[in-house]
């Protein structure tokens, strides 16, 4: 799916959202979903005209399994760079065990997990707040991890992994408590991207605000993260 010249989703890719950043002769990927979505990834890299081999970066908002499920398989297929904040790449190379999820989604994952191989991977380039890759600028937003990040194109996109979700057409909606390490954070996160100026925002779940997103960002923060 085309949202601009250089921003696709694939909406193949099982788990979070997956998009592509096209650069003159550079891909980036920015989150993989699940395990198993390697081949998708690639797959319509080629639909695009592309070789697999123009994929320079793997850029991960963060370490959870929906997101970076992936990323091992892609590196070793494309040999891209995986990037990261260096909060959660303990979490993504194995040093430090997966965030725990709480309450019911807890139990679920829990019953999952056997069935969810998930591959570490050592990160290749660890970000931080203000770090810039792949024409993008990293923003730190914890809440929903430690090293949870968005990622801005200035004055037109902004990729917002779980920092927000949209739930419906143009509706926000915070992550919940049980999915997230800090809930504070997590606010304070989004009241920090909704400063920023830009036309489309990207979750890692949910269909795509494609017109005046911050201008709706800025408004749903105003009312009190209510959407009414």
């Amino acid at each position: 799916m085309k949202i601009t010249e250089s921003i696709h989703m694939i909406h193949e890719v099982k788990g979070a959202n997956s998009y592509l950043l096209l650069n003159k002769e550079e891909v980036a990927v920015i989150d993989t979903g699940m395990p198993g979505n390697a081949l998708r990834i690639i797959a319509y890299v080629k639909t695009l005209g592309r070789d697999p081999a123009s994929i320079k970066w793997i850029v991960l908002t963060h370490s959870d399994i929906d997101h970076s499920g992936s990323a091992a398989e892609l590196k070793r297929l494309t040999n891209a760079e995986v990037a990261i904040h260096k909060l959660d790449a303990p979490r993504l190379s194995g040093e430090m065990k997966r965030k725990e999820t709480k309450g019911a989604m807890g139990i679920i994952f829990s019953m999952m997990s056997p069935f969810m191989r998930f591959t570490p991977v050592k990160a290749d380039v660890l970000l931080e707040d203000s770090s810039e890759i792949a024409g993008l600028t990293v923003i730190h937003t914890p809440g929903h991890t430690e090293g949870s990040i968005s990622l801005y194109q200035p004055e037109e996109a902004l990729f917002v992994g779980d920092a927000l979700r949209i739930s419906g057409q143009d509706l926000f909606a915070l992550p919940s408590g049980s999915m997230s390490v800090n809930v504070g954070q997590g606010i304070d996160s989004v009241r920090k991207i909704s400063e920023f100026r830009f036309t489309f925002l990207l979750p890692g779940h949910g269909p795509p605000i494609t017109s005046d997103a911050s201008t709706k960002l800025r408004e749903f923060v105003t009312k009190g993260f209510k959407n009414e």
